[in-house]
């Protein structure tokens, strides 16, 4: 997993079939979502939101399964242009010592109360939030009383600060999404969020990002069943 092999290449290499590798895949980044809710982000914080078409797969064998949108013929298209209802929103915080915060949270444009619930909590005291003009994020910054600067549209910088961060952790995620394994289920988002939150921006070396795994999966209760695994919810919006 750390080096982001897909199932069938785990498989292969663990010697287990392929039904197996993707549930030991899932119980390991189920277990990965404890250690994303106890990080703590503090000194200089940029956030943005990410956006994933939402995708269906592996909903289709279930037969209570009814697909909520026309299908799409091609496989990426979108039936309506900008932010909509077919595009699930991520809001994200990150810094450069290697912390990140992400998970789903609502369908369409960024809400302000599903971006609370999405980094409030994981915001320490006497930090800097530095974002876009959005104005949820006002509305957070304002909430947890920290500093906050909104960078205007169409500019790079204000008062020395960016979200190029940000911004760069949202082109990785994506390709390791969309170009590594080409494109996930929406239900499964969240944990390939937290899978790259670990092994993509975390600064750890290799070594050390093994031994943390492995300490932290032997000491973490968690229970994952592959019969249930395919049944859950196919939008895990907060909102």
């Amino acid at each position: 997993m750390l080096e982001r092999k897909t199932v069938r290449e785990t498989a292969r290499t663990c010697g287990i079939c392929t039904a197996t590798a993707f549930t030991w895949r899932h119980k390991y980044l189920d277990a990965l979502q404890a250690m994303m809710a106890s990080v703590t982000l503090d000194g200089v914080i940029e956030a943005d939101e990410a956006f994933f078409r939402l995708s269906f797969k592996g909903n289709h064998k279930q037969s209570t399964f009814n697909m909520p949108r026309e299908a799409h013929k091609r496989g990426n298209d979108v039936h309506t242009r900008g932010l909509s209802s077919e595009q699930v929103c991520v809001p994200t915080a990150v810094t450069r010592q290697g912390k990140s915060v992400g998970m789903v949270a609502s369908l369409g444009t960024a809400k302000r109360e599903a971006v609370k619930k999405v980094l409030d909590g994981h915001i320490a005291e006497q930090s800097t939030l530095c974002t876009d003009s959005h104005k949820a994020y006002d509305y957070l910054a304002t909430l947890l009383k920290v500093r906050h600067v909104a960078v205007e549209k169409g500019k790079h910088m204000k008062k020395g600060m960016g979200i190029q961060c940000v911004n760069a952790y949202h082109s990785h995620l994506k390709s390791m999404i969309e170009n590594r394994f080409r494109g996930v289920s929406t239900k499964y988002l969240n944990n390939y969020i937290v899978w790259y939150n670990f092994v993509g921006h975390a600064k750890e070396t290799l070594p050390e990002k093994e031994t943390i795994l492995a300490d932290f999966i032997k000491s973490t209760i968690c229970r994952t069943r592959f019969r249930t695994l395919s049944h859950r919810n196919p939008i895990p919006t907060l909102t």
